[in-house]
């Protein structure tokens, strides 16, 4: 058994050509019909936006197959009426030899060995809002293996189904993709925004559906990182930001379902030091994005700095008329502009997520810390002001600037830390607590060798 999870790390995207594939058969036991949009989502749920991963361990049948031959397949069955089956949208995320993800994009591609088969490390990857109802294997039209996958929400109480197959002679079809991703603008588009990067640095937040996706509003004016610390015992005190950061594009790879984008960066801390090198990627979603951080110290980063504090935040243009939601009040808080009491004690706050929900699109922003960071202190960081400076930016002001601030380092040693930040791309209508929660109840993946 495995569980699924919206969130998960060191998850590699299907590349280009690699789509599911199927017989169209019709016959009075089942009718299988060619891949399409998977079709609306049911109901807007606080699952619509989860994605399984199946280890291809949980999959032994398969292995050495070519992965142009594999495909998952919902199907919908009613009294009195044959079977109605579709492939859906997945891809399959290749690891090499040493367990790396395999990116074949890019200025430092990568590749398997060998290459588009499946092995035990591989992943499988499909949305759990496309899965549909059980049905008797035996009528799937394939002589090679099924594999009955079952996910079943513990919250709800309700059990979907896909079957993972295998069709040696199948005819490729177009498979329909939930991303896109764009390498001469370094943007990737979902289902509701499209996020871009200039230098490594998120740059662009457009919040767009449909055909015009590629041209919507734009929400951001910079993302910001500052980080402010004392060094030789603090008689020296200084600053840094995102533009002291360096970065280096790796590669990348696009599939039906996410796209992932890998980079190592370092600080520019000043005097001739520089900060370790550290990887980070992004995974992006139809409905969410992840960004997983991992640096390794060899010293303590009390050992030759002090009073660390590290904050990061979106700095928005204009989000007037939009609503601030908490995890520690019911009740939002109106944008509009002014500064006020209210708003500054949200700095004395201490939350994992907030949330921003506006006309179109709900946005969520959430941050975890690894357990070698328990100690940090993480706090809420919110301005709302439209006319004071805090360059560098491009727009004078915040309106607003929400985010995280990090500080107490004292307690964090040397090693390997880890945090990850996930932006979730909800309908305006979501509840978000219900979404939430849910996260924290994930889904029950059953993985059955049916044929």
């Amino acid at each position: 058994m495995l569980q699924l999870s919206s969130r998960f790390h060191n998850v590699a995207p299907f590349p280009r050509g690699r789509r599911g594939r199927l017989h169209v058969v019709t016959g009075a036991a089942v009718l299988f019909v060619l891949p399409a949009a998977s079709g609306a989502l049911r109901a807007q749920t606080s699952r619509f936006a989860d994605v399984v991963r199946i280890s291809a361990a949980e999959l032994p049948a398969f292995h050495g197959y070519p992965v142009e031959q594999l495909g998952v397949m919902a199907c919908s069955r009613r009294p009195g009426t044959a079977a109605t089956c579709r492939a859906i949208p997945c891809q399959v995320d290749e690891r090499d030899s040493e367990g790396r993800w395999v990116l074949e994009e890019g200025p430092q591609p990568s590749r398997d060995n060998p290459p588009d088969a499946l092995d035990a490390n591989d992943d499988l990857i499909f949305m759990a809002s496309d899965a549909g109802d059980a049905i008797p294997p035996n009528i799937l039209p394939t002589d090679g293996p099924v594999a009955e996958v079952a996910l079943t929400d513990r919250a709800g109480g309700a059990t979907r189904w896909t079957y993972v197959v295998a069709l040696r002679d199948a005819v490729p079809q177009a498979m329909p993709s939930y991303v896109d991703y764009d390498p001469a603008t370094d943007r990737m588009f979902g289902r509701r925004v499209s996020l871009a990067f200039r230098d490594g640095i998120p740059s662009s937040l457009v919040a767009a559906e449909g055909p015009a996706r590629r041209d919507g509003a734009e929400l951001l004016d910079r993302f910001k990182v500052r980080g402010t610390a004392t060094f030789l015992w603090g008689v020296l005190r200084f600053s840094r930001n995102e533009d002291d950061v360096t970065s280096e594009f790796v590669a990348w790879r696009k599939g039906p379902i996410r796209v992932i984008r890998r980079q190592r960066q370092w600080v520019r801390i000043g005097w001739g030091i520089r900060s370790p090198t550290f990887g980070s990627y992004t995974y992006f979603y139809r409905d969410f994005a992840e960004l997983p951080v991992s640096l390794r110290l060899n010293f303590p980063p009390t050992y030759f700095f002090g009073a660390i504090t590290i904050r990061a935040f979106l700095d928005f243009r204009d989000l007037r008329g939009w609503q601030l939601l908490r995890p520690d009040a019911d009740a939002p808080l109106h944008i509009d502009g002014t500064a006020s009491d209210a708003k500054a004690a949200l700095n004395d706050v201490t939350a994992s997520w907030f949330a921003l929900r506006g006309p179109q699109v709900t946005l969520v922003q959430e941050l975890a810390l690894g357990s070698t960071l328990a100690t940090v202190r993480q706090r809420l960081l919110y301005r709302e002001d439209g006319t004071h400076p805090e360059p560098p930016e491009a727009l004078r002001g915040q309106l607003p600037a929400v985010g995280y601030q990090l500080d107490r380092w004292k307690d964090v040693g040397a090693g390997t830390h880890q945090l990850t930040s996930v932006s979730y791309a909800l309908p305006p209508q979501m509840d978000v607590r219900a979404f939430m929660r849910s996260r924290q109840t994930p889904l029950l993946v059953t993985v059955r060798a049916v044929r």
